[in-house]
């Protein structure tokens, strides 16, 4: 994997919960501290990698499973930005 992939990986992996919970305002999902919780404690038990599609549907499935389908797709809106450096 590239040094570059590595770093986003990482970011995305370590997000704080105060992070997560302030992405969440600006994108107006909806989401509550035990939400919040779960998908950090997720986050820190598997590898995030969003170059692999395998893996970025995994944390999709993880997304929808714990925050709900809405908050799910606000997760991939928030990555759009992204998705031509991610080669999505």
């Amino acid at each position: 994997m590239q040094p570059l992939h590595q770093m986003i990986n990482r970011r995305v992996q370590t997000i704080t919960k105060a992070e997560l919970m302030e992405q969440a305002r600006k994108f107006q999902v909806s989401l509550n501290e035990k939400q919040a919780d779960q998908f950090i404690d997720w986050l820190a038990r598997h590898e995030v990698d969003l170059f692999s599609e395998t893996k970025r549907t995994e944390l999709f499935q993880a997304a929808e499973r714990i925050l709900g389908k809405r908050e799910a797709a606000a997760l991939e809106k928030m990555l759009r930005p992204y998705m031509h450096f991610l080669k999505l």
